[in-house]
């Protein structure tokens, strides 16, 4: 440890350390001890400066990384030989090429030491020397102080960490392995059990622990650690323990000597003991505190008689949370524990009947064959008397119904925990059953299971990418068991690699399967569908074709084509199946696995007529139920009829302005998916009359993103139909989108286009409404006198032709513009005119909006007065519109007009108009803050 001068050692295998005659030199910042660790672990080799980046930022290096690597390069050199000239070439640390050397004798550096001693270890054990082999690997293992290089951040010290721990563990299983041989199993049983719970998937451990067990005459526990083992592989990897460690069960059935030493064991009396049929308890069992401390909490709150109904979807893990808690509650119920798996949804099986569990419980009670009654009855009166005055928990797993169950029911002292993929009403209104509903895992708890399978180490690289494997497995236990089992066998594969096989939704399903090729996830679903009746089982087929988030009982209604009574009674079977989760009342939604397990049944089981026929139900569905609710909102549409080829039998209520927008609302999300389905799908009349019916929609919310996406996406579709109404609708819309969105040139070409199809057609309403936009744009990019001739056309046009509403639309803009120029009372003479043909149509919302720019002008005229009752009533007509947005700007124009009277109450007014278009995501709310902030100075400020 001394370079003749001082003496040095070198720490990695624990908290990053070094040491110069027993005191600790201070390594520095954080990422100038990255730098230390990469020299230390590539020491007496060149280290590229590109390592050394690579493993300060990775992909995120900056300009000046080169320096800065430097810089940390020159503090180490400082820490590591204070007495060093400033350029002289360092005796430890030095410049070599691109790079630098860190040069160390094998004796100074931990990780050293431990790799010679474990070399010698195999070259003692290799001679026939145990003992000496076993002295050498602890002396290796003592040097270990904790997680190497333990605090060190970022990606490149928790790949070392990785490898680190790899080999340590390694070295752990070769100790105990020659203490087996030198027939030491009591010495290792503690430390064996113990790693095998923190590395729950590697055999060796497992065959170890069963050969310390047996040393120590313990052969039951070691069969039982087979048991353990044998049922973990298979639920984490869907495999069967391998051959050595199958051979070594035989052996410890056969009663074979592994003691290892040839020394005699004492003889195992096995005695008599209460039943304990509990499998283990779940080696990576993770999260679910919550639903813990709800079993204990109904525990203590039903001291006697305690029935607790654990229910939820395939994969969620009822069973687990169930064995975990019994575990954890066993010493509190000593007579005994009974568990059964019912069988009712495995597809290999038949459902196990009550007469048969009896004969099971009633066998593992001491009855003798012979003595069980025949009678179903009969079975159930002795097992209640046998269990009358113990304690005991019963575990009754995968029941279906609840009729099987009743005859299982126990005495007062015992806990009886049934697991089942359908909700238990039966049990809960004939057993006073408690329900636990089990969910998908949280965030957390999902990335957690998968890092206990797959090792957390190495998900640690790609942290962005295993938070998205959770999603894509839904944070289903199944999914995410599969999905780590796949990365734990394939050590090298990205996590990146997984999620982009995941990422398909229609292969997702297959993906997560093992090395059988059957889909355990997928097998899973099957089992549960197969217990639904017809309608429901056939409903989940047809909701492969739904593109939208959620669900609702009209819509199932026009899917399958049923009554809306047949549709709610489905959805209810599905929803007490797990299989459909109720996210508010009347609407239903598939987790995200459902939902690829129905698109694989639409695109395995509809052919592709009915796919089509389907398809074309929901979208009819969507466009007609928009149009009605369109026809009903307070602002004037055109005159597009929608007339879809397959109306649905039975909408839902909507007859008022009210209720039109809020199942717009409801709906939104789904509109949008069905027009983009629509689109992709070759829809082309629903691709362009959906986003039509909803355009109306996006104005009164401020939905401009959505406006924007709908009307590009149907553009090329009209283009291609040669349709005009479907060209100057989508066109002209697209314009007016773009506008708001300040994309001038791409919206006045929209127009332009729009305008060249209205002269096509020689429709006057149509050019009136294109000229107006296109009056607005050169009105937007400083065309004042521009824009000012195209109003005055669109003016013309509009009256000549009758055309109304764009008449009114026009006079509006027109005004803008002169209010713009300083032209108040112009504006305000237009204003009112169009206000009085808002008015005649029952324009709400074009009457509040013009009240809001007519307060404004009111304002620039010094009619105060005048200006607040305008906004006044604006906002009454907004509310009156259910439009929120013009709710929005209303508050705004009467805190303007306070404020010009003095009015100090203007600054809630701003406040609320803030709020509301803020929340809108309005780009007026820019306006409306900068005017708060100002009115909030002039209240601070003295006169």
């Amino acid at each position: 440890m001394s370079d003749g001068g001082s003496t040095w050692w070198f720490e990695v295998l624990g908290a990053l350390r070094a040491s110069r005659d027993g005191q600790d030199v201070a390594l520095g910042a954080p990422k100038q001890r990255v730098v230390f660790a990469v020299l230390v672990l590539g020491r007496n080799t060149v280290v590229g400066r590109d390592q050394i980046i690579d493993a300060l930022w990775g992909e995120s290096a900056p300009s000046s990384a080169v320096n800065v690597v430097h810089t940390y390069v020159a503090g180490l050199r400082r820490a590591l030989e204070p007495r060093r000239a400033s350029r002289e070439q360092g005796e430890l640390l030095r410049s070599a090429g691109d790079g630098y050397r860190l040069r160390l004798d094998p004796s100074w550096v931990d990780l050293d030491v431990f790799d010679t001693r474990t070399t010698a270890a195999a070259r003692l054990r290799a001679a026939g020397d145990l003992a000496g082999a076993a002295e050498e690997l602890d002396a290796a293992l003592a040097l270990w102080r904790g997680d190497p290089l333990g605090g060190l951040p970022g990606l490149f010290a928790e790949v070392e960490r990785s490898r680190l721990v790899e080999r340590r563990l390694t070295v752990l299983e070769e100790r105990a392995d020659l203490r087996l041989a030198l027939g030491r199993g009591a010495d290792v049983v503690a430390e064996l059990t113990r790693l095998v719970d923190e590395y729950p998937l590697r055999e060796r451990l497992y065959g170890m622990t069963m050969r310390a067990l047996c040393q120590t005459g313990r052969q039951a526990e070691a069969l039982a650690t087979y048991r353990t083992a044998r049922q973990v592989l298979i639920d984490e990897l869907g495999v069967e323990p391998g051959p050595e460690l199958q051979r070594l069960h035989q052996a410890v059935l056969a009663g074979e000597d592994l003691s290892g030493s040839g020394e005699q064991r004492p003889q195992v009396v096995v005695q008599a003991a209460v039943p304990g049929q509990l499998p283990p308890d779940p080696a990576s069992f993770v999260g679910r505190q919550d639903l813990l401390d709800r079993l204990d909490s109904l525990r203590a709150d039903t001291p006697s008689g305690l029935v607790v109904a654990i229910t939820g979807p395939a994969g969620v893990g009822k069973t687990a949370l169930a064995v975990h808690w019994a575990h954890r509650v066993r010493a509190d119920f000593p007579d005994g524990q009974l568990h059964v798996d019912l069988h009712g949804y495995d597809p290999q099986r038949d459902p196990l009947d009550a007469n048969e569990v009896l004969r099971r419980f009633l066998r593992a009670l001491g009855v003798a064959a012979g003595e069980v009654p025949a009678t179903v009855d009969e079975r159930a009166a002795l097992f209640r008397t046998l269990v009358s005055d113990r304690r005991m928990i019963i575990v009754l797993d995968n029941a279906r119904g609840s009729d099987e169950l009743m005859p299982l029911l126990a005495g007062s002292g015992c806990c009886v925990l049934v697991t089942s993929r359908r909700r238990l009403d039966g049990l809960v209104a004939l057993a006073d059953a408690k329900l636990l509903d089990v969910d998908m895992l949280s965030d957390d708890d999902a990335v957690d299971l998968l890092g206990r399978i797959a090792g957390s180490a190495r998900l640690r690289e790609e942290p962005a990418q295993v938070a998205r494997l959770a999603s894509l497995c839904d944070r289903l236990p199944l999914a995410l068991r599969i999905a780590a089992a796949r990365l734990a066998v394939a050590p090298r594969q990205p996590v990146a690699a997984l999620v982009s096989e995941l990422d398909d939704e229609q292969g997702r399903l297959a993906a997560l399967g093992l090395e059988g090729g059957a889909s355990a996830v997928r097998s899973a679903f099957d089992a549960s569908r197969r217990a639904l009746p017809p309608l429901p089982a056939r409903l989940l087929a047809l909701l492969g074709m739904h593109p939208g988030h959620d669900i609702t009982p009209h819509l199932v209604a026009a899917l399958a084509e049923v009554r809306l009574c047949d549709a709610m009674r489905a959805l209810d079977s599905l929803e007490a199946a797990h299989l459909l989760t109720v996210t508010e009342p009347g609407r239903f939604m598939p987790h995200d696995l459902m939902r690829a397990y129905c698109v694989t049944l639409a695109g395995e089981e509809l052919s592709e007529d009915e796919q089509r026929a389907v398809a074309g139900r929901m979208l009819d569905y969507y466009l007609y139920c928009a149009d009605l609710a369109d026809g009903l909102l307070p602002i004037t549409r055109g005159t597009v009829e929608i007339s879809p080829e397959h109306p649905p039998a039975e909408i839902p209520v909507i007859d008022s302005s009210a209720t039109a927008m809020a199942w717009l609302e409801a709906e939104r999300v789904n509109l949008l998916a069905a027009a983009a389905y629509a689109v992709t799908h070759d829809w082309p009349v629903h691709a362009w009359q959906l986003p039509y019916t909803l355009s109306r929609l996006f104005w009164l919310l401020a939905d401009r993103d959505s406006w924007l996406a709908t009307h590009e996406a149907a553009t090329p579709v009209v283009r291609r139909l040669k349709d005009p109404l479907a060209q100057f609708v989508t066109l002209h819309n697209l314009g007016v989108v773009l506008t708001l969105h300040e994309r001038y040139d791409e919206a006045l070409e929209a127009e332009r286009e729009a305008l060249s199809v209205s002269r096509r057609q020689g429709h006057g309403e149509w050019q009136a409404r294109a000229y107006t936009s296109i009056a607005n744009i050169l009105q937007s990019t400083g065309r004042a006198h521009e824009a000012e001739v195209q109003y005055l056309r669109a003016a013309e046009i509009s009256k000549r032709t009758g055309a109304q509403f764009a008449e009114a639309n026009n006079l509006h803009n027109l005004a803008c513009l002169y209010a713009g120029e300083q032209r108040h009372t112009e504006a305000v003479q237009q204003l009112r005119a169009a206000m009085e043909i808002y008015r005649e149509l029952g324009d709400t919302v074009g009457e509040t909006a013009g009240l809001s720019t007519l307060a404004e002008s009111l304002i620039a005229l010094g009619e105060g007065g005048e200006a607040l009752a305008a906004a006044k009533r604006a906002l009454e007509v907004a509310v009156e519109a259910s439009s929120v947005y013009h709710q929005g700007i209303a508050h705004d124009r009467i805190a303007q007009a306070l404020d010009h009277l003095g009015d100090q109450s203007a600054l809630p007014h701003w406040q609320r108009s803030l709020s509301v278009l803020t929340d809108l995501g309005a780009p007026e709310a820019d306006g409306v803050r900068a005017r708060l902030a100002q009115a909030r100075v002039s209240v601070r400020t003295p006169a």
